[in-house]
């Protein structure tokens, strides 16, 4: 085989082995695979989900190792990096490495680790953008990303926010791709099978978050814009709360202090599919995002939308036409907008219908050529006859 006919070879990392990033490195890691490209993943265990560890079990052919990695800075990373590098060494050498999320993406750029490979960082939601970082953490993160920038081929934005915000941080512009996730095909169960399992009865109007209960997902703005409903004291109105974390105790708290415990379902984990055709509304409130899943999913499945304007929910949400963007860290202002879905069952209808028709814009197959043809760009000589380069070329950047 000459080079110019020789398949990419490529390690996929990822701390993140979870909901919209887990995803993101499998679905891309299956659409490379079809393309006839080689693929490795190192995942962590301390965030795996069940999604991912099935998705994985499923994904044969291919090599993987679990590295435990922590979501913070920890003197665990030494010992995590010194496993890359080993794996690396036995298993190299790779044509492209690619960090999926801050902690990957910070590992994977180290000294010594790449060898002579290309480095790509997705860090699907930048770190810096977290409006919550005191000035001293916000100026350190900063120079970090432009130090390891240093170390980088590609950094590809998921959202034109995270794209913008990249570029304004000072991260070299000819560097950042712009590449929007896309999402796979999604068999939804029906609606009334889902609320049956959960325990909801078919007249109740739900009100539903998913996400992770931690500072990034804002679950406290939650309570406290469900607990300004005007329809609070209704039987029939119910806020479900899908996920865990580590605010969880915060707001169940928060909850007893407004008197609404006995509107809240807490749910604990669930995938989309398991709990998001039950609700009426589904709402994001969210400090900071890069393009978040569960609004393409939301999408995808059909559900008005009530989002704070982050980074990629412009691109799910047609503010007025499938949902409605409200400013961060309002809660009158994301009361106002649920309040409206749920006194006009016929507004959610119409918003619903707007959805599924979206939904057509965000197919996976885009985000994974995309993602192949800047691959094939930083390695030249495996675009050469490549199927997918010559059926497309475009814009990567």
């Amino acid at each position: 085989m000459n080079a110019g006919n020789r398949k990419l070879k490529i390690l996929h990392v990822t701390e993140a082995s979870c909901a919209g990033v887990g995803g993101h490195m499998l679905d891309l890691a299956e659409g490379l695979k079809q393309r006839g490209c080689e693929n490795h993943l190192i995942y962590s265990d301390r965030r795996l989900d069940t999604s991912f560890a099935d998705r994985l079990a499923k994904f044969s052919g291919e090599q993987s190792l679990s590295v435990s990695m922590r979501r913070m800075p920890h003197w665990s990373d030494f010992h995590a990096r010194n496993q890359i590098v080993r794996y690396i060494a036995k298993n190299g050498p790779f044509d492209i490495i690619h960090g999926h999320s801050t902690k990957a993406g910070g590992l994977t750029r180290l000294k010594q680790i790449a060898r002579s490979a290309k480095v790509v960082y997705t860090p699907n939601g930048i770190f810096t953008m977290n409006p919550t970082n005191g000035a001293v953490v916000s100026m350190a993160a900063r120079w970090i990303e432009k130090w390891l920038a240093n170390r980088s081929a590609a950094i590809i934005a998921v959202s034109p926010e995270e794209r913008d915000h990249m570029r304004n941080i000072g991260l070299p512009a000819n560097q950042v791709h712009f590449i929007p996730n896309g999402l796979r095909a999604i068999a939804w169960p029906a609606k009334t099978q889902v609320r049956k399992v959960l325990g909801i009865a078919d007249d109740v109007v739900t009100i539903g978050f998913l996400g992770r209960l931690a500072s990034q997902k804002n679950p406290l703005l939650m309570i406290e814009a469900f607990s300004r409903l005007r329809s609070i004291g209704d039987e029939r109105v119910r806020l479900l709360m899908v996920g865990d974390g580590p605010l969880q105790s915060k707001a169940r708290k928060l909850a007893d202090q407004h008197g609404v415990s006995d509107r809240i379902d807490w749910l604990g984990y669930r995938t989309a599919q398991q709990s998001m055709p039950a609700f009426d509304v589904f709402v994001m409130p969210s400090r900071y995002e890069g393009m978040p899943y569960v609004l393409m999913e939301a999408v995808s499945s059909g559900i008005p939308i009530v989002a704070t304007r982050v980074g990629g929910a412009s691109m799910s949400i047609d503010h007025g036409s499938n949902g409605y963007l409200v400013p961060t860290e309002d809660p009158a202002a994301l009361a106002d907008a649920i309040q409206k879905l749920v006194d006009q069952p016929s507004l959610r209808s119409e918003f619903s219908a707007a959805a599924l028709k979206k939904s057509a814009e965000f197919a996976v197959e885009k985000m994974i050529e995309r993602t192949h043809q800047l691959y094939c760009k930083l390695i030249p000589a495996a675009a050469t006859n490549s199927p997918s380069i010559q059926r497309s070329h475009s814009h990567v950047g």
